[in-house]
């Protein structure tokens, strides 16, 4: 009888279990349906602001921060043993290599320049922590030049079309100096990745908030 008992008892243990959990999982399910829901009056409300969050904080802060004041170099900049247009009008794999390609920046002011960010055709750029002084000047290679990929500046496959010098002056303040030179190929300025991309993004967002409002109509209706 004893062991009769003995085997009963798991199973009663089981049942007992089994009963906790479906009580656990009654709880859980009624917790879940009592749960507030959001309208879909509410979710597309709760888009609305989330998008006119951030254009409504870039308009505000355009037009209360103050401006920022860069301060201009007094330079002079030219380059030296670029090749003709002749050279440029060759289509680029068929180009000879260039040497040389000399970029000179003078320093006309009163006070030397330190901490040098020297930038060419806006992708290729050098750090310089010699100084330039006061009415002197300086030359730098082209080849010197590097991209952040690593790439050298070449006068092969690019030609010389504009500059940008950042500098500290002794007052602390970072001073700029921008110079374009001139281009027998120039390259027309294109927007249409920026154009596409934000398209993307558009269309992106408006497809979020038919996903959302459809989850808000559902969920309203059950």
């Amino acid at each position: 009888m004893n062991d009769t008992m003995t085997e009963n008892h798991p199973v009663t243990a089981n049942k007992s279990n089994d009963a906790t959990a479906t009580d656990e999982f009654t709880f859980a399910s009624s917790e879940q349906k009592n749960s507030p829901r959001l309208s879909h009056r509410g979710l597309t409300l709760m888009l609305t602001f989330m998008c006119l969050i951030p254009l409504v904080t870039i308009a505000v802060l355009w037009r209360y921060l103050p401006p920022v004041y860069e301060g201009k170099l007094d330079a002079n900049v030219f380059a030296e043993g670029l090749p003709n247009a002749e050279f440029y009008a060759i289509e680029y794999y068929k180009r000879p290599p260039v040497e040389g390609g000399v970029l000179v920046v003078q320093n006309m002011s009163d006070q030397d320049w330190t901490q040098l960010n020297i930038q060419v055709n806006g992708n290729y750029q050098i750090y310089d922590t010699e100084p330039i002084l006061a009415h002197e000047e300086k030359r730098y290679e082209l080849s010197r030049f590097v991209n952040r990929t690593g790439a050298r500046f070449s006068l092969q496959y690019n030609e010389l079309s504009r500059i940008r010098i950042y500098a500290r002056r002794p007052t602390k303040d970072r001073a700029t100096f921008y110079h374009e030179f001139p281009t027998h190929f120039p390259i027309p300025d294109s927007y249409w990745p920026s154009a596409v991309l934000l398209g993307i993004f558009a269309i992106l967002m408006l497809i979020a908030a038919r996903v959302f409002s459809r989850l808000g109509t559902v969920s309203s209706a059950t």
